[in-house]
């Protein structure tokens, strides 16, 4: 049975559809809400390199150079990730026209909240997500469904087409495979 603290959709799933997206490789600095996508990941690691960052900073910095070097990654970080990396994002991604491609997950968000308006949200680190994401005109997308899941290789194809970061936001904990 499902916890209301978790989503539909599985770190399993998720890892399926990276892969399915041509990834190859998986920057991040690990984060709670994306925990069992990390454990996923471990099962497929001949297939998708993991690389442990120690910022978001170094993270979109490592995501750029394997742009570079052709290889297709994905940034796997939480929302006050995110803030703390945002100089390394707009250089990177937003100044540069990488298609950087990033996986968020909303820590802090309430039960109470989800399903309703983040700005409804009484914690600032949820509240500041979807405005900020507007400001710097970066296409965003929420998984919550295993429906959800094609917006994995709609955020590749739109990073790639306008050479620009695009954002997946979940807003709950991924649910662990059976």
């Amino acid at each position: 049975m499902r916890s209301e603290k978790e989503s539909d959709v599985s770190g399993t799933a998720v890892a399926d559809a990276l892969e399915a997206a041509g990834v190859t490789f998986v920057v991040t600095v690990p984060d709670w809400v994306q925990l069992p996508l990390h454990r996923a990941l471990e099962d497929r690691k001949d297939r998708i390199r993991t690389i442990n960052c120690c910022s978001e900073h170094e993270a979109f910095m490592m995501a750029g150079g394997l742009y570079c070097g052709g290889r297709r990654a994905a940034i796997v970080i939480q929302n006050q990730g995110l803030y703390a990396g945002l100089n390394a994002l707009r250089g990177v991604g937003l100044d540069a026209g990488t298609p950087l491609v990033m996986l968020i997950g909303q820590f802090g968000r309430e039960a109470s909240n989800r399903g309703e308006n983040t700005m409804a949200s009484s914690r600032r680190v949820v509240r500041l997500l979807d405005p900020l994401l507007e400001l710097l005109d970066i296409p965003t997308w929420r998984i919550d469904s295993q429906e959800d899941m094609p917006n994995i290789a709609k955020a590749y194809r739109l990073a790639e087409k306008e050479a620009r970061p695009t954002a997946i936001v979940f807003d709950r904990n991924m649910r662990w495979s059976n």
